[in-house]
């Protein structure tokens, strides 16, 4: 209520007091609207950075940061499992698993290379334990390729060692790769040529868990396969297998899978 001229001085205290809140309650809604204006603004910024990092949960498991390739020499070889993106399923060391990721692995640094979906190349810091690539060219034939860490060890920890399931059942057959490099630098010459070199050695992951060397000798084999050796005997000497290549050793182990 107004009473203009009013020289009361309750009066006039009353009309101080009205409008004291009057502001008061102006400046209120101002600054709750800032404050709404501000919350979506965030929501809006959140919702953008969730758009670049894609709609896969694993854009966000992953906790990857940017790849900035820094390459002051020449390749020769590759350091990659393989070189291209590649669809895969991934499997964390929880457990968790991605489907439909594209992946590569490199194999000398351990650096497990993912491509966001806006394009940007990124590096996994979440452990993984498995990378399973389902549909994959291989010479004249479309396969599978299923890469593994053994025991506690994520296969994208430094120095881990990464092995392809060749392989499953009771006795699995794994090969192991590694890549390792030389750095060459001819006389007189300023650039440098990194050579990178794959190798590539076969092991038995025994049921239980513990990781052994393949050996190819007749000998070694039904030593391995000993609770099933009369049967496994009776399939070498059927079969005339010698058992001196990593190929006659895999057909006994498939063997002796069948009958557990």
């Amino acid at each position: 209520m107004h009473y203009p001229g009013t020289r009361d001085p309750g009066v006039s205290f009353y009309i101080r007091v009205q409008r004291l809140f009057t502001r008061l309650n102006h400046s209120c809604m101002h600054t709750r609207t800032l404050l709404q204006l501000l919350l979506l603004s965030i929501a809006c910024s959140t919702q953008a950075q969730l758009s670049d990092l894609g709609s896969n949960p694993f854009m966000a498991d992953a906790t990857g940061r940017p790849l900035y390739l820094q390459t002051n020499y020449r390749s020769e070889g590759s350091p990659y499992y393989y070189d291209a993106y590649l669809p895969a399923t991934v499997t964390a060391l929880t457990g968790k698993v991605y489907t439909n990721i594209r992946v590569k692995l490199n194999v000398q640094t351990n650096e497990l290379l993912y491509m966001a979906d806006n394009g940007a190349e990124m590096i996994a810091a979440m452990p993984v334990r498995r990378i399973h690539f389902g549909s994959v060219a291989d010479k004249e034939a479309t396969t599978t390729k299923v890469l593994e860490s053994v025991g506690t060890e994520p296969l994208n920890a430094p120095n881990a060692a990464i092995y392809e399931v060749a392989d499953t059942g009771r006795i699995a057959v794994l090969k192991q790769i590694k890549v390792t490099y030389t750095d060459d630098k001819a006389f007189n010459q300023a650039s440098v040529v990194r050579i990178f070199k794959r190798k590539e050695t076969w092991h038995l992951r025994l049921a239980n868990g513990q990781v052994a060397r393949l050996e190819t000798s007749k000998e070694a084999v039904l030593t391995l396969l000993a609770d099933q050796q009369a049967a496994v005997t009776a399939y070498i000497d059927q079969e005339k297998l010698k058992c001196r290549t990593v190929d006659d050793v895999r057909k006994v182990i498939r063997y002796y899978n069948t009958l557990h």
